[in-house]
């Protein structure tokens, strides 16, 4: 019984520490599953304390950084929208096309032949492409007649001359015109003061320029430049030689800066843009007034800019007078001749009854306005003469005159007398 008893005290020995040592890595097991089971906050946590790089939080914790770089290309597409708008004319965006022989509406004229044969000797203009812009050239009736009496002027009887004036200022004395003024100038009030200050000529006398020629760029003309140019330069025999040279001058500015020639609109005359440049004049008196890079006519501050320089090129004198209406005594005036080219001393003008009702220079010119029944009676001083240099016309100078005087007026709130009666 002693030896079973040891025996059996052994054994119990011997399964304790058995059951010890179960029970230990029973523990060990368990704290490596509790790891294994743990969310991926507390697994983080675990093995940060001790030391153990995780790939995975990491990646997520830099996520964050992604969207503060994605802010600056935001920005960069903002001042992308805020490009400047196309301007009605657009430059340098057509490919140039050739022909080689002339076709169309002027190929057999002999005139045209001889132009294209200038353009490429005088200038280097490849005459395949000038066969091209010539062949896609038209003739309308419109242009065609339009022409012909410029070939062929009508000389007016001294009937049909009575009420020139009056008719000729009703066409751009109307409130439709003079409101559509006072919109465009305070639309361009900017461009119009800088104008002003530059070349000292009164806001109000740019504005009866662009006025009387395009009513504020409502009507800068339905013809193609290229049609109107080529039709009054080759069926011209009378002035063909001078709108021959428009033409030459109109392609050599399409050349320089990168205008399709078959693009812009004109009068039947040629003119361009919103103030009316004959080609020629583009280039001595056409600026960039917006700062833009390049001329453009069809845009109201270049064309502000280029009216002003064009009057200040030509003389404009600061602070002169244009013209007033004059009282008359007696008929010793009649025996004056009225022309805006012929100068006369104020004094010599008193002398014969003639007697300014405003403020006018010492040197005038006598006006005598042809009215229904009788003639109204003007001095006009050398600003006056200076709007002519823009058309040779006393009355297209008279409009131009007495549209600036009425914007004037109605920028300053006042009242417009009716247009029968306009004294200005």
């Amino acid at each position: 019984m002693i030896i079973n008893n040891k025996i059996i005290m052994g054994s119990i020995v011997i399964m304790s520490s058995l059951i010890s040592g179960c029970s230990s890595n029973t523990v060990k097991d368990s704290k490596v599953e509790k790891v294994k089971v743990a969310q991926p906050s507390n697994l983080d946590k675990a093995f940060t304390v001790k030391g153990v790089p995780v790939a995975q939080p990491v990646k997520q914790r830099v996520q964050p950084k992604r969207v503060v770089k994605k802010a600056p290309r935001k920005q960069v597409r903002k001042v992308v929208r805020r490009a400047a708008p196309v301007k009605p004319v657009q430059r340098g965006s057509w490919g140039k096309q050739y022909a080689n022989s002339l076709t169309g509406d002027f190929s057999g004229n002999p005139q045209t032949l001889a132009f294209i044969n200038k353009m490429s000797s005088k200038h280097g203009f490849d005459r395949r492409y000038l066969n091209y812009l010539f062949s896609n050239t038209r003739k309308t009736a419109f242009l065609e007649k339009m022409a012909y009496q410029d070939a062929f002027p009508i000389k007016r009887t001294r009937k049909s001359r009575d009420g020139r004036w009056s008719r000729y200022r009703n066409n751009f004395l109307n409130d439709r015109t003079i409101n559509k003024g006072v919109q465009f100038w305070r639309q361009n009030r900017v461009a119009l003061q800088q104008a002003e200050r530059r070349y000292g000529v009164p806001q109000e006398y740019i504005l009866g320029i662009i006025g009387v020629e395009t009513r504020y760029g409502g009507n800068v003309g339905t013809n193609r430049a290229i049609d109107a140019l080529s039709n009054m330069g080759f069926n011209n025999p009378r002035r063909g030689k001078y709108f021959q040279s428009e033409l030459e001058s109109y392609l050599l500015m399409t050349r320089r800066t990168g205008l399709n020639p078959l693009q812009p609109k004109a009068s039947y005359a040629g003119a361009l843009g919103l103030c009316q440049f004959m080609p020629s004049n583009i280039k001595r008196y056409g600026v960039d007034h917006d700062r833009s890079g390049s001329c453009n006519l069809w845009n109201p501050a270049d064309a502000i800019g280029s009216v002003a320089n064009y009057f200040s090129k030509h003389g404009w004198r600061k602070g002169g007078a244009v013209a007033v209406r004059a009282i008359t005594e007696g008929n010793k005036h009649r025996n004056i001749k009225s022309s805006y080219k012929k100068t006369h001393s104020l004094s010599k003008m008193q002398r014969n009854g003639i007697t300014p009702v405003g403020a006018m220079d010492q040197t005038v010119r006598l006006l005598k306005m042809n009215t229904y029944g009788t003639d109204e009676v003007w001095l006009a001083g050398h600003n006056f003469y200076v709007i002519t240099r823009y058309n040779h016309s006393k009355r297209y100078a008279m409009a131009v005159h007495q549209l600036a005087q009425a914007l004037k007026k109605r920028m300053k709130g006042g009242r417009l007398p009716r247009m029968a009666s306009l004294d200005l």
